[in-house]
This record gives structure tokens, C-alpha cells and sequence, in this order.
């Protein structure tokens, strides 16, 4: 297997490229590949980087606010994946929710879903490593949140099926309403939201402040089990839109990093991270180096990352040109 950094080249695999990522298992996987449109694969030269894998959150950074990826961005990535540095989109979506983007895409790459319960080598490619919330953590994840007036998203699908379970109750909640807006695929609605086995996560979605306070609720509350989970936030001001993530300790973004460059062996120091809100914050201060995004909120701006451009002048663009080509 050829890793590392060497001036020849070398041929990781000759075909279809996406059926390619079936013969990869976690304790040997190769860097992404270059492919063509007609899908066939080309042969990479690898060659002495700062930088070999680029982690980008998808919304409000690789995506602009018309939810598509902007051509510079698209054109930027590819590069990368030509230059041989593993091109990996970090995301809170299900994995369904990343699957357009993919498919836009004319190269293979990671994907970290569920911001960090599901990790995945492309469209076809195996699941690399899932994280699951046990069910007696998420069972008094529900009973806290029925006791604060919260209703909860269940995750449902361990192998990145995506599905939603909600309650009736919910169904003509605003905040909730947004979220659900563009679901893929769309959520099951039932009288009682019942755990018949692990979930991927537990998720709420609501005003910004009742988020904040349902966090140190939910913290408090928990108590010696605060250990056992994770929390993800991201926040939308403008809208008065927050999100929280419930996920297994493991499931954060930074984790989802060092997993893939453990087994790409890649340094941590070689990887460049780039996002815009409160739940890529472990992945930025983790990598090697972390960029944020001008549209990100002005107290994560303060927090001494590098700056690029916002997500409607192609910042991912910016960064990549600058620190990684």
C-alpha cells in the first residue's frame, strides 16, 4: 500500500472508482483518487505536502447560501484530490442529506455524518466506523427532554440510513419545521417515540436560547452520564434557529479526524480543517491547522483560527489555495 510521502507514483486502484471503495477496509485504506467523468480512475502522484487531508463542514462553508457548491470550491477540492490529499466532508447531516453533493462531485471522498457517529469511504463505500448512543443514555436523554417541554429527532439507521422518528406532537413546531424542511429522506411521525436499540442520535431543534438553556439543563440533569455523550450545537442567529446533537462520546468531529488520519497515516499536524460553527470546534482545534469562515459567529472569529472568505465567496476556495495547492 503506498502511503506517506514519496515522489513516485502510485497506482492505487484501476477501475470504477466508486465501486473501488468496496475492497478498502478500515485497517488498510488508501487516500481518495482522482476520477474522471467517465468514472475511471487515474494514477496519483504523490508528492511532499504541509498538508495532506483537507476536512470541510459542509453548510455554511462548502456550500453558499443557495445550498450549492460553488464552482471554485468544487474546482479546488478536485485539485486536492488530484494532488493526492484526502478530501473529507465533515458534516452534522444524515448521510442522505450529503448524498447530492456527492454525486455533484468528480472525485471520491471521506464522509464524516451524523458530526462524527457515521464515518464513510464515498457514495458505495464501506462504513468505516459508526458510534452509537447506548439506549439507556438515550432513554433518559427523553425523559429529561419530555421534562423540559423539548421535543426530540431520533435518529434512527446504523448503516447511515438517515431516518427520522418524531412525534405527532411536534409536527407543527416552527423551529422544527425548518429543520425538517429539506429532510431526505422524510421523517416518521408516530404517537410515542419508542428505543428498540441503539440510535445514532438524539437531536432537538429550537431557538437559539431555549437550545443554550436545554444544554445546561440536559448537563446538569445527566449528571455522573454527561461522560457518556456528546453534545453538538450549531446555530443560525439570523434565524433564531439552534440545533443539538445528542451522540456517544466518541461521535465528535475531531475524533471522526484522527480516525482517518490514523489510518491514512496522515499526521494530525498535516491536516487543515475548515468550518463556521460551534460544532466544528473540536475539528478546528484539533487540526493542524483550523480556518473559519468569515460568516461564522464573531466569538468563534475570536478565537485566533486562521480566516478565509465567507461561504457565498467561495472561501473554502480561498483556504485551499493559500495553505494547501
Amino acid at each position: 500500500m503506498c502511503r506517506g510521502r514519496t515522489s513516485t507514483a502510485c497506482t492505487r486502484y484501476s477501475g470504477k472508482s466508486r465501486k473501488g471503495w468496496r475492497s478498502w477496509t478500515s485497517s488498510s485504506l488508501p487516500t481518495p483518487l482522482s476520477r474522471s467523468r467517465s468514472g475511471t480512475v487515474s494514477t496519483l502522484l504523490i508528492v511532499s505536502r504541509k498538508y495532506r487531508l483537507v476536512a470541510v463542514d459542509l453548510d455554511g462553508t462548502l456550500l453558499n447560501s443557495s445550498h450549492e457548491i460553488p464552482a471554485e470550491n468544487h474546482r479546488a477540492l478536485a485539485d486536492c484530490a488530484a494532488a493526492g490529499v484526502a478530501v473529507v466532508i465533515v458534516t452534522g447531516r444524515r448521510f442522505p442529506g450529503v448524498l447530492p453533493y456527492l454525486r455533484a462531485l468528480d472525485f471520491d471522498a471521506f464522509v464524516v455524518a451524523n458530526s462524527g457517529a457515521i464515518i464513510k469511504a464515498g457514495i458505495d463505500g464501506p462504513i468505516l466506523r459508526r458510534r452509537l448512543l447506548p439506549q439507556s443514555v438515550a432513554e433518559r436523554v427523553l425523559d429529561i427532554a419530555d421534562q423540559s417541554a423539548m421535543e426530540a429527532v431520533l435518529h434512527d439507521g446504523p448503516s447511515a440510513e438517515g431516518h427520522l422518528i418524531l412525534r405527532e406532537s411536534a409536527r407543527k413546531l416552527p423551529h422544527l419545521a425548518r429543520y425538517l424542511s429539506r429532510a431526505t429522506p422524510p421523517p416518521a411521525w408516530t404517537d410515542v417515540l419508542r428505543l428498540e436499540r441503539d440510535p445514532v442520535q438524539i437531536g432537538f431543534a429550537n431557538s437559539v436560547s431555549a437550545i443554550r438553556s436545554f444544554v445546561t439543563v440536559l448537563t446538569t440533569e445527566l449528571g455522573a452520564r454527561r461522560d457518556e455523550v456528546s453534545l453538538a450545537r450549531t446555530e443560525y442567529p439570523v434565524d433564531d434557529l439552534a440545533l443539538l446533537a445528542v451522540l456517544p462520546t466518541e461521535a465528535t468531529k475531531s475524533s471522526a479526524l484522527w480516525f482517518l488520519s490514523e489510518r491514512l497515516g496522515i499526521k494530525m499536524s498535516e491536516t487543515l480543517a475548515i468550518g463556521d460553527n460551534w460544532n466544528d470546534l473540536d475539528m478546528l482545534e484539533h487540526a493542524g491547522m483550523g480556518v473559519v469562515m468569515q460568516n461564522a459567529a464573531e466569538e468563534l472569529r475570536a478565537r485566533g483560527f486562521e480566516e478565509t472568505g465567507t461561504n457565498d465567496e467561495a472561501g473554502v476556495a480561498l483556504a485551499i489555495r493559500r495553505y494547501v495547492l
